[in-house]
C-alpha cells in the first residue's frame, strides 16, 4: 500500500511518516509512505493508494481527492498529534476499503 500524507508544508507529518515505517517494519507490511505540501500535491498524481491529510488541512480534502483521484480523509487530530503510526495505517486500510 502507498500511503501519501499531506500537511501545510510537509514537514510536521515527516515524524507520521517515521512512526508508519517503524510499524510496517515491525508487522512486516509493505507500505511505501511520503509526506508533502499541499502545494506540491499536483505533483504526486498517479503515485499513491491513499491520501491522509493533516487535520490543519481539513477544509482541503475535497479539494486534494479531486486533484488526486484517490481516497483522501483528514487523520483524526489525536492520532496527528500523537504520531500514531498504527492509527494511521488502520485509516489508510479503512479507505481503501
Amino acid at each position: 500500500m502507498k500511503i501519501l500524507l499531506c500537511c501545510n508544508a510537509g514537514m510536521s507529518s515527516s515524524i507520521l511518516v517515521k512512526k508508519i515505517r517503524d510499524v510496517a517494519e515491525k508487522t512486516g507490511e509493505d507500505i511505501e509512505v511520503s509526506a508533502v505540501a499541499n502545494a506540491s500535491i499536483k505533483n504526486e498524481v498517479g503515485k499513491w493508494d491513499v491520501c491522509l491529510v493533516g487535520p490543519q488541512l481539513v477544509f482541503a480534502v475535497d479539494s486534494i481527492h479531486q486533484q488526486l483521484n484517490i481516497p483522501v480523509a483528514s487523520i483524526e487530530p489525536r492520532a496527528y498529534a500523537m504520531a500514531d503510526g498504527a492509527a494511521a495505517i488502520e485509516m489508510a486500510k479503512k479507505l481503501l476499503g
